[in-house]
């Protein structure tokens, strides 16, 4: 767990980082960033709803936004673009809560899609923004360096105050959120999870980052030499977590639509699904095994 003096490190060091990451490789190829008009889609509106007691989606159609409420204040993870942010403040004040109530906000990748609403929660709740060490740098520079698609998806500039390491821990209230670095889609990806429910009868949620790597260089890559490594870490990560409540940062990548229909239908339970964890990363593992190999061997069918 992250000790109270760990975090007022980490706040000063927030501070301190640099505005930008090195330059990116001159002779490593970008990949083309996908079209705003994805974008505009996943950002279409939907009325918020309870996932689970203390736990609740305010994204949209396929942005994930979710909301715990830790009996002393919210904690919300990620923050879709930044046309999301609206709709995300919206959906607090329709579940009856503030938006001065959120404590801390939470990251998963500093991303267009995930990162994009960041800056404008921030200055409407004052709550404290968590990331890991990579992703507050490219929060910082509102994405200008992406190692994949450098420049072609920026996002309002937004400061972290508190950074945080492999099984680092934000406490609120009755609630404990755990950081699990899962880098490999990003270097500073991470996947969180916490502890919901009663004293007795607690359900482990795990909201997993993203494991798309499609369209990366993985061979020899210049700006991020690491990425096949990371990623069988964040397989091996990932699958040694159990989780009763699987999330992740798009809604589809947990069939959130098909759950809600569940839960619309009068099954409180709907979302409880303790084999969803594994089954995404069998197949991220599964797609990307084969995208390496198709790359190793180009010549192959």
């Amino acid at each position: 767990m992250m000790k109270p003096h760990n975090i007022l490190f980490s706040a000063v060091l927030a501070l301190c980082l640099p505005a930008s990451h090195a330059a990116l490789h001159p002779d490593q190829a970008l990949i083309a960033a996908p079209p705003m008009s994805l974008f505009q889609g996943w950002n279409a509106p939907i009325e918020p709803f309870e996932i689970y007691p203390q736990v609740y989606y305010v994204g949209t159609d396929n942005l994930s936004s979710i909301l715990f409420d830790t009996g002393k204040g919210l904690v919300l993870i990620d923050s879709g673009i930044d046309a999301s942010a609206p709709q995300i403040k919206a959906n607090i004040a329709k579940l009856g809560f503030e938006i001065s109530e959120v404590k801390y906000l939470l990251n998963s990748h500093a991303r267009l899609d995930q990162a994009g609403g960041f800056a404008q929660l921030k200055a409407w709740s004052g709550a404290k923004l968590v990331a890991s060490a990579a992703n507050a740098e490219m929060l910082a520079n509102g994405a200008a360096e992406d190692f994949a698609l450098g420049d072609q998806l920026r996002f309002p500039p937004v400061q972290a105050d508190i950074i945080v390491g492999d099984g680092d821990a934000i406490r609120l209230g009755k609630l404990r959120f755990t950081a699990h670095l899962t880098p490999g889609h990003l270097p500073g990806a991470t996947s969180w999870s916490t502890e919901v429910g009663s004293l007795w009868h607690k359900q482990k949620v795990v909201y997993a980052d993203s494991l798309f790597t499609g369209g990366y260089s993985l061979l020899n890559n210049k700006n991020y030499p690491n990425i096949v490594s990371d990623m069988r870490h964040t397989f091996a990560t990932l699958n040694g977590l159990q989780a009763d409540i699987f999330l992740a940062n798009k809604a589809d990548r947990f069939q959130m639509k098909a759950k809600l229909a569940k839960l619309k239908a009068g099954d409180k339970h709907a979302f409880i699904d303790r084999t969803g964890l594994q089954t995404y990363v069998a197949a991220g593992q599964r797609d990307f095994e084969q995208q390496l190999s198709q790359q190793l061997h180009p010549s192959h069918p």
